[in-house]
């Protein structure tokens, strides 16, 4: 029976592996012939009639979140890094665009149609949809007020794995604090409440039992076991200098270093000193490599930047969990800065960077091959939210993706007779872009400071409200198909792996049973507040049971 499971493997291996040689070309003179299009298709279908459902225990976790990563943006990503390798781009295949299912999130609010990253991470890692601007905590707080999330806290995917006992890890390009990664571990009425910095948080919301993000990350029982990112500056005091830019000092006004005083692991600040970590050593690592947000990877590689890029935090965070312990693990990996790129409408920033989370999906997939655990493990890559970042003109194939349209007639525009760039927003800072021959011709579309066209002045480009895409691959990766509600990623994943309120469906060992309890500083409790956690009942959970039957 083994023998015929591993031949199987092997044909669809074969399979997949002639459907990649119709990918990554560099001319498009084969696509002439009708005999190329009807043999790719009759192989993209026989693979897919080879695959079946995986329904074994997802042992690991692993969510890859592109923060601005929609539709438009993961179409121009596939084409900028088909062309940086030197194909023409459109038909390359990405490593996300190779998981095995499909599906649609909605994205909005409960109380905005075009959502924020603290409320879209509240309900993608804690299963509950929040109002805009909250961290952790459920849809009857308010932004900013925090009385109102006195007793609203709800847990996240990630206290549902440490309560299983397992590992648990977050590495993001932001700060740590940041609102992706906040609403893993921390519990706040406004994601900016990021340090006590007496700005936005200070002494009123402490009087008012309300904790600083930076604070509740430091003093959680028991700690995460690995946090690799950003923001240094939220955890030191505005009196003492920055270890690695000295001119700037940290933000907190309350005179406390919460890295002395609180955290109970080992600390890090740079890639030296993380590669002198022994790989599977049971103390809590963080890991705070810049003193605000990561580097563009743009920059980082234009200025031999010794920052570690996001593949590599992946591998390493990988193959520390896997020497760690082999009950398995969850990891949220962020790659943050896409949304930063596109608010300021550098294409160039934003695609990059899309190119490097990419980048980590390989390594990941790579690694945990090596490790011989990829079959183990379910992969989810989804988006908080989408842009107003589009791409469009009649362009000839492999047009560079970050350019002008291709000089035909289709491509000039017929009211001032000037090129059109493939690139444009629909709001933010670009606006008027000059339109004259001289200045068009003196643009290098290619650099980063290039900030391309768009259509409404703004200061910052906005976010866009449509749906994004929820790519899949391992362990119950069949769950995530059609149109979702973004909640539902967080529950399908506990789902898969027998977390939460899911260890005791049908399926799951009875070692997954086993509850480890966790404490954390945050807001002062509610007494008699039923809704303080993101319970589900027995109704649900069978409820939940039988979609997933109807879905085989």
């Amino acid at each position: 029976m083994m023998r015929l499971i591993k031949l199987q493997i092997l044909f669809n291996l074969i399979l997949v592996s002639k459907y990649f040689v119709f990918a990554g070309r560099t001319d498009w003179s084969v696509e002439k012939s009708a005999s190329f299009w009807n043999e790719q298709a009759r192989l993209s279908i026989e693979e897919l009639l080879q695959r079946r459902d995986n329904t074994r225990l997802a042992k690991n976790v692993i969510l890859f979140l592109g923060d601005g990563m929609g539709l438009s943006t993961i179409t121009a990503g596939r084409i900028r890094k088909g062309q940086i390798q030197g194909q023409l781009g459109e038909d390359f295949v990405t490593e996300m665009e190779q998981f095995q299912h499909l599906g649609l999130a909605k994205t909005y609010n409960i109380d905005a149609q075009t959502p924020d990253s603290a409320g879209t991470a509240t309900a993608y890692l804690c299963g509950v949809k929040a109002q805009s601007g909250t961290i952790g905590v459920d849809g009857r707080t308010t932004r900013g007020d925090c009385g109102s999330s006195i007793g609203a806290n709800v847990s996240s995917i990630l206290d549902w794995a440490q309560q299983a006992g397992k590992k648990v890890g977050i590495i993001t390009t932001t700060r740590v604090t940041h609102a992706t990664p906040s609403a893993a571990y921390a519990h706040s009425a406004d994601r900016d409440w990021e340090s006590y910095d007496s700005k936005y948080f200070g002494a009123n919301e402490t009087k008012q039992g309300c904790v600083d993000i930076a604070y509740q990350l430091v003093s959680r029982k028991p700690a995460i076991d690995l946090i690799f990112g950003g923001g240094r500056r939220s955890f030191f005091p505005n009196t003492v200098n920055d270890v690695e830019h000295p001119n700037k000092t940290g933000y907190r006004r309350d005179n406390r270093s919460l890295i002395d005083e609180f955290w109970k692991g080992q600390y890090i600040w740079n890639r030296n000193q993380m590669k002198q970590v022994i790989l599977g050593s049971p103390t809590p690592l963080l890991g705070l490599f810049e003193y605000n947000h990561m580097l563009y990877e743009t920059d980082r590689k234009k200025t031999n930047n010794d920052d570690p890029p996001l593949s590599e935090l992946t591998k390493f965070a990988i193959e520390h969990f896997l020497a760690m312990s082999k009950d398995g693990f969850f990891l949220l990996i962020e790659g943050g800065k896409i949304d930063h790129g596109h608010h300021m409408t550098s294409a160039r920033y934003a695609l990059d960077e899309y190119v490097e989370l990419d980048n980590a999906i390989g390594q990941a997939k790579r690694t945990l091959k090596e490790k011989g655990v990829l079959d183990d493990t379910l992969m989810v890559v989804t988006a908080d939210h989408s842009h107003v970042f589009t791409f469009g003109g009649y362009s000839w194939r492999g047009s560079n993706i970050l350019g002008f349209a291709s000089s035909n007639s289709l491509n000039v525009s017929e009211i001032d007779h000037l090129p059109l760039t493939i690139i444009n927003y629909g709001n933010g800072p670009n606006f008027p872009a000059p339109r004259n021959a001289t200045y068009l011709s003196s643009l290098d579309t290619n650099s980063s400071a290039y900030l391309s066209p768009a259509a409404v002045p703004l200061e910052d480009e906005t976010h866009g409200g449509e749906d994004v895409p929820v790519f899949a691959q391992g362990p119950w990766s069949h769950l995530f198909i059609g149109t979702m509600e973004q909640h539902t990623i967080a529950h399908k994943m506990a789902y898969a792996a027998c977390w939460g309120a899911y260890t005791n469906r049908t399926g799951c060992p009875t070692s997954a049973r086993t509850v480890t309890p966790i404490a954390k500083v945050t807001q002062r409790s509610k007494t008699n507040t039923a809704s303080s956690s993101n319970s589900i009942s027995s109704v649900s959970l069978i409820t939940f049971y039988f979609v997933c039957l109807f879905h085989h």
